[in-house]
């Protein structure tokens, strides 16, 4: 049975690293773990990068352009194309769907907070408090229903959410991207 295709994740990290001016495979690795990178929260191996790249070059996001070097083979210099932008700013402005995915999905479009407006950033926020509001009335629902460990695991969830929620409230009150609090 043939695979079927991942949908992309980590992918759209990349689109933006790239959106911020083009790069080789070895300046991405580099960015992706600056000290105040996206290696904060995703890791990337050298391996998934490439065929991330190689993935993204074949949907038309990217393009390259061979660069020559004198003592060493061409690299490959990456680029984004109109498709990829568009692909990128939509995942940039659409909510998680679930919160078990809040941690990296949600963290991945703040690191490019900075990239965009912030009305851009603003209604993404407000979106995923509606979302998370629809999470809480579910959770509040199963809480009713049952007890024992499947209690517990709702209850985690529950307050999970919860902090997911006042942590937004946070973010959307501060302003401007990692100011402290």
């Amino acid at each position: 049975m043939p695979r079927t295709a991942q949908p992309l994740r980590l992918e759209y990290l990349l689109l933006g690293l790239i959106r911020r001016g083009s790069k080789h495979g070895y300046e991405l690795l580099q960015a992706w773990h600056e000290p105040n990178g996206i290696g904060q929260v995703w890791e990337i191996k050298p391996a998934v990068l490439y065929a991330s790249l190689d993935k993204l070059e074949q949907l038309g996001y990217l393009e390259h352009r061979r660069l020559p070097q004198p003592a060493s083979p061409a690299r490959n210099e990456f680029s984004i194309t109109p498709a990829g932008e568009e692909a990128f700013l939509a995942w940039l402005q659409s909510p998680v769907s679930a919160a078990r995915d809040f941690r990296q999905d949600f963290i991945a479009r703040l690191y490019f907070w900075q990239d965009v407006e912030p009305r851009v950033m603003s209604a993404l926020i407000n979106r995923q408090k509606e979302i998370c509001q629809k999470w809480l009335v579910s959770l509040e629902n199963q809480l009713d229903s049952v007890s024992g460990f499947s209690g517990q695991v709702a209850l985690f969830r529950y307050h999970q959410v919860q902090s997911i929620l006042q942590w937004l409230d946070e973010l959307e009150h501060c302003g401007a991207p990692y100011q402290n609090l």
